[in-house]
């Protein structure tokens, strides 16, 4: 099958992602779900949940079958491994930018609005509410993460602000910026292991490392440069090796929990990356999205990547992996739905 027509050119999306731009999006009103298309290619199924732009999906890890997504309309449901979606509880701003599941307890999720907003809900979507959240001036959250050993603790990652840190579940929340400043932070990763030791992806100015749960943070720049990084996460095995999406360079790996960074991104077909995922069962198999509608995955841990791209030359925003079904990846687009393989993304 042909792919779908370009409806913005790939060297507009490519600069709107350097230049810090969320690119197109549509902002349809929240429709009924519907069922799964037939397959795009052999790989692929692709299902349109009835809104514009797809964010983030998260998985629930007890299940596989539960998932949610953020989108430019709200937050959506599956209760069927994204066959069918639904719209989840009202949220203050529908537009949402940043989504997490606590691990620990997932019907407990965090969502970040365009305007700074962040709401929280503990039935599974059914219900939200908004949380009290001091930042200076209205900014899209960037990126949400809860800490896997600790529920109470949560990070939000919002322009101008840096990283503001909650110690109890959002009621209250503190700037955790002493060497961050105010810059734009884009993605966050936390270590499994030790998760007092937390990483941010900026705009511009590289990556940033904490080894006190966000209260100092240092530049882990070295062979990697004032980059900017939208896309960051940590071997779930060996957490000292680490992986980073550029916006023109490809994906860059670390082995020494970020002290210095070498490329790998030889076979990449697109070099700006907005997504990128681990398979936690097995963390050598990774999985990157670009702007483009590129879609690549290596089986070696960076050294090398193959093609798998779906039906789409839309953006890919994020990509997800089940962690009870390994080869079960997501993948959700700007505005082309959500992808599902069951095989890795190969025929």
């Amino acid at each position: 099958m042909k792919p779908a027509a370009l409806l913005v050119p790939t060297v507009l999306l490519a600069a709107l992602a350097a230049s810090g731009c969320q690119g197109p999006a549509a902002t349809t009103t929240a429709a009924t779900s519907k069922a799964t298309a037939a397959p795009t290619e052999s790989a692929w199924t692709r299902s349109e949940p009835g809104v514009g732009a797809i964010r983030v999906v998260v998985v629930d890890p007890r299940d596989g079958a539960t998932l949610y997504a953020a989108t430019s309309d709200g937050v959506v449901k599956s209760s069927d491994g994204g066959g069918r979606w639904r719209p989840t509880g009202t949220l203050a701003t529908r537009d949402t930018r940043a989504l997490a599941i606590d691990p620990r307890a997932p019907d407990v999720l965090y969502a970040g609005s365009a305007n700074g907003i962040v709401s929280k809900s503990t039935d599974g979507g059914a219900t939200w509410r908004a949380l009290e959240v001091a930042i200076t001036k209205r900014v899209p959250v960037r990126a949400l993460v809860v800490d896997p050993t600790s529920s109470e603790t949560v990070y939000a990652a919002i322009p101008l602000s840096g990283v503001l840190k909650t110690s109890d579940g959002g009621s209250t929340w503190k700037p955790a910026v002493a060497g961050l400043a105010e810059l734009d932070v884009r993605a966050l990763a936390v270590d499994p292991s030790a998760p007092a030791v937390l990483y941010a992806g900026t705009s511009g100015k590289g990556i940033f490392k904490s080894s006190d749960g966000g209260a100092t943070w240092k530049a882990s720049n070295v062979g990697l440069g004032n980059m900017v990084i939208r896309a960051l996460a940590v071997d779930p095995k060996t957490p000292q090796t680490l992986y980073t999406g550029t916006t023109g360079l490809g994906v860059f790996r670390s082995r020494d929990g970020a002290a210095t960074w070498s490329a790998a991104a030889s076979g990449l077909a697109s070099k700006v990356i907005a997504s990128l995922a681990i398979d936690p069962s097995a963390p050598a198999t990774i999985y990157v999205g670009a702007a483009d509608g590129a879609l690549a995955k290596t089986t070696d841990g960076g050294d090398h990547w193959i093609d798998i791209r779906p039906d789409t030359r839309r953006h890919i925003w994020t990509i997800a992996v089940d962690p009870r079904a390994p080869g079960t990846v997501y993948a959700g687009t700007a505005g082309d739905g959500i992808f599902k393989s069951t095989t890795g993304g190969e025929p």
